[in-house]
């Protein structure tokens, strides 16, 4: 009702008691089990217990690859699971590197979550002026930017929430199928599960998959069958409630998304999970943009221009 700023404002503290908080938290409980995660993974790989201790020998598929692995291992003179355990601990230090930084970095944490509050309180009080501007002072003509700005907010749609929705259910579906079927670590494997949806076709079940092969290897049967009712379901999500969300919004080919986000985490980190689509988006809209030169207006014909007189 008018209110501009004292809207903004709640909405800023709306943001920070409802997502900056809740995921600061998040990340240091994360931290604390992804720790404890990747020492017992990595202990267990390299002393062949767990997983690697009993009825793999069972299985002639199984067994026919640890026997080409120990062969492999004699031939070269290497012990294959010692370096598979050094890098997931390495793995496991990165990351839990990356989510305490904030921790270790208190005072530039909190004049970054300043700024962005304050960006973020600028933006909701004058985001609609700050567009307007922009396209009245575009150096485009109008239909290009009609384009581009219309191609833009496709994409935000569909790739920024759309993938962030399909996130979020895969994650909480993934992280229940954990917890129901007694696998440790539930939270911490849902929480990667939802990051992993970013990327289509694969997904979660690069979690999910191995941890029913891990299953099945402890012959938990009934955990293996409802570990894959949870991955059917999930395989719902991703097949039928992506297209819906993600794909008539942004229109872009499933395969340009993967390497869109691959990208973007590679470039950004983290934040290339929405950077990256949007940078894919931008060079889309410009190139669709210019084909608006080659274009036959409706109605035209492909006759020849008539001659004019020379001014």
């Amino acid at each position: 009702r008018g209110r501009t700023s004292t809207s903004a404002f709640l909405m800023c503290v709306a943001v920070t008691l409802g997502i900056i908080l809740p995921l600061f938290y998040l990340s240091f409980f994360i931290a604390e089990d992804l720790t404890r995660t990747f020492r017992v993974v990595a202990s267990q790989v390299k002393t062949g217990e767990g997983m690697f201790r009993d009825g793999w020998q069972d299985y002639p598929i199984v067994a026919s690859v640890v026997a080409r692995f120990q062969e492999l291992e004699r031939a070269t003179g290497t012990d294959i699971r010692a370096a598979i355990a050094q890098n997931l601990t390495q793995l496991g230090r990165e990351l839990v590197l990356q989510l305490t930084n904030v921790a270790k970095n208190m005072l530039l944490a909190m004049v970054q979550l300043g700024i962005t509050l304050i960006c973020s309180f600028y933006l909701f009080r004058d985001g609609d002026a700050l567009v307007q501007w922009a396209r009245e002072n575009l150096p485009l003509p109008f239909q290009r930017e009609h384009v581009v700005l219309q191609r833009f907010g496709q994409v935000v749609k569909g790739s920024i929430w759309g993938n962030t929705l399909v996130a979020v259910l895969e994650g909480v579906i993934g992280g229940i199928g954990f917890w129901l079927t007694g696998l440790p670590s539930p939270v911490l494997w849902g929480v990667v599960m939802g990051f992993l949806a970013y990327l289509p076709v694969v997904g979660a079940s690069l979690i999910w998959a191995p941890a029913a092969v891990y299953l099945f290897s402890q012959a938990a049967y009934g955990k293996v069958f409802a570990l894959c009712a949870v991955g059917l379901l999930i395989g719902v999500v991703e097949y039928f409630v992506r297209p819906i969300s993600v794909g008539r919004a942004s229109k872009i080919h499933t395969l340009l998304v993967f390497f869109s986000v691959l990208g973007g985490i590679k470039l950004f980190g983290l934040l290339g999970i929405v950077a990256g689509p949007l940078v894919v988006a931008v060079g889309i809209a410009v190139v669709e943009s210019y084909n608006l030169d080659n274009a036959t207006p409706v109605g035209a014909t492909n006759a020849p221009p008539t001659p004019t007189s020379p001014p």
